[in-house]
């Protein structure tokens, strides 16, 4: 009587090859072995060529899925390449710095970014950009709210599961924090950004994204300390873009 590992080789024999590569997970190399191998004929190519062919045309896909996943995981929103950004708009950027940060070199050395400047000048479009290209760079990226954070982490303390949450926060080597300044804390919500901040500090990279001058900071956490250490620690050697202009929603320009 065979073996059941027998049995299993004889119906592995029955398979076509495009079943094979479907069977290993290499289901774009299948699909598109047919026309690859007329062509590969047509050209005389060797079977190696063929295979390299159908192997990096499966890496390209894979590559685009994984992309496309981490996308969806950042919860980036809006999506928003950093080509479509109108650099003559503002009055003043610093577009080397932007185009410094474009590079992720800040995300290889664990730094931050800091963009400053008022509602509308486009803070946000150049944090989402610049977190599109990690994601496509396979870095792990997360997008949030300044507010959205500190409800998240309020939440997770009166569940006792804050430890938790901060890991989490924690975790993302890189953290978008869109819109600090638009809504002020209390000394609670001012501590937990702390603490998201500070397990970060020289583990992760985070950008933040602001209307408020460091020196403003004080106002927005109601504890100049706390803006203090949450200031030092997000600009020690990181990058800090400061935008001037008017809004484009609103017209008006701040300083």
């Amino acid at each position: 009587m065979p073996s059941s590992t027998t049995t299993t080789s004889d119906a592995d024999k029955t398979l076509s090859l495009a079943q094979v590569l479907s069977a290993l997970g290499l289901d774009h190399a299948a699909s598109i072995l047919d026309a690859a191998t007329g062509k590969a004929i047509t050209r005389n190519d060797s079977p190696t060529a063929l295979l390299d062919h159908l192997m990096r045309e499966q890496l390209r896909v894979n590559t685009e899925r994984r992309a496309q996943a981490a996308l969806k995981r950042s919860t980036i929103f809006p999506l928003v390449g950093l080509d479509t950004y109108d650099f003559n708009y503002p009055k003043s950027i610093d577009r080397e710095t932007v185009e410094k940060a474009a590079t992720l070199e800040f995300v290889r050395e664990r730094t931050n970014v800091v963009l400053v400047g008022a509602s509308g000048v486009g803070k946000t479009h150049l944090a989402n950009a610049i977190g599109q290209l990690a994601c496509l760079r396979g870095y792990r990226v997360r997008f949030t709210t300044a507010a959205d954070l500190v409800n998240d982490l309020v939440a997770a303390q009166a569940r006792n599961a804050l430890h938790r949450k901060l890991a989490i926060w924690a975790s993302y080597e890189l953290l978008i924090v869109d819109e600090l300044g638009y809504l002020s804390f209390d000394a609670r919500g001012a501590d937990l950004l702390y603490q998201v901040f500070n397990r970060r500090y020289q583990r992760a990279s985070t950008i933040v994204t602001t209307n408020l001058p460091f020196k403003e900071w004080g106002k927005l956490f109601q504890n100049a300390a706390a803006a203090s250490a949450i200031a030092d620690r997000l600009v020690h050697r990181g990058l800090l873009i400061k935008i001037v202009g008017k809004s484009k929603r609103s017209g008006e320009e701040v300083e």
